[in-house]
């Protein structure tokens, strides 16, 4: 006697466990509520200036993660986004390998026109960031002074105009430094961007959020713990991680293990930053 085929559950092929369905589940985040907020504050010992810091970071987290939420509902297919996003990184990081490789001929190769428009297009604080040192004008308060006296009105115009001769001179003799840094300063924030884009179909959203609060608060874990965070699964960063992670509504699971990576990778940013310095 033949047996009767027993018709299988097309949904049985792709029935998911509880626990990966709710890895894909968009992460609802929020600030941790009240009674949460000062039980963190309490378990970690912290200090009313060190919660007011870790207050300040989770804060511009949670709204950066917002903000790029809100822009991916509102833009073209993620997958078009992230294409792009991905060429104009590889065409920035080009560039600046260029600017970086060519620094001592820069000066040399660039048109005069360009780089006197460097200087120009960027103020005395990003100039004397680019360069490490104070670059205003000793002059200018003298300029300032002389057109107080003469009863005429000091302006954002008219100080644009006072400074740029100064910052027309500083293209001039660091152009090609100040272009470098410039570009160095778009293309940054790049990689944190592309992180949180990594959403794919059938992917982990969850985990590009986690990973990115994670890494913000490694940045600030001096300031909030005392010292800076350390490449390890337990420990008062994991506990701090842990708990505010939680309390915002990212999962538990998997937060211990995806610490150490995020902290390595900040350890290796930062020490990117010191050579570039």
């Amino acid at each position: 006697m033949k047996r009767s085929k027993r018709k299988r559950d097309p949904s049985s092929s792709t029935k998911k466990s509880p626990k990966a369905k709710a890895q894909r589940q968009p992460v609802e985040l929020r600030f941790p509520p009240v009674e949460d907020w000062q039980s963190i504050i309490r378990d970690c010992n912290l200090t009313p200036a060190q919660a007011d810091t870790l207050k300040f970071t989770l804060k511009e987290a949670l709204d950066e993660i917002s903000r790029h939420q809100v822009n991916l509902k509102n833009q073209p297919s993620r997958a078009l986004l992230v294409d792009r996003l991905k060429t104009f990184e590889k065409a920035l990081h080009g560039l600046l390998k260029q600017c970086r490789r060519n620094a001592g001929l820069m000066q040399s190769f660039l048109p005069h026109n360009t780089l006197a428009y460097i200087g120009q297009s960027l103020t005395f604080s990003a100039i004397g960031e680019a360069l490490g040192r104070n670059v205003l004008s000793k002059n200018l308060d003298f300029k300032i002074s002389i057109k107080q006296s003469q009863g005429e009105p000091i302006t954002f115009a008219s100080m644009e105009d006072l400074s740029r001769p100064r910052r027309e001179t500083l293209g001039l003799e660091y152009g090609g430094v100040i272009l470098a840094y410039f570009i160095e300063m778009i293309h940054a924030p790049f990689e944190k961007w592309l992180d949180l884009s990594r959403q794919n179909k059938g992917g982990r959203p969850g985990d590009a959020v986690r990973g990115y609060l994670i890494y913000q608060l490694a940045v600030a874990a001096p300031e909030i713990m005392g010292k800076p965070a350390t490449v390890a699964s337990t420990g008062k960063f994991v506990d701090l991680c842990t708990a505010v992670l939680v309390a915002c509504g990212v999962p538990e699971a998997g937060i211990a293990k995806a610490i150490p990576p995020v902290v390595r990778k900040l350890r290796s940013d930062q020490a990117k930053s010191r050579r570039r310095a």
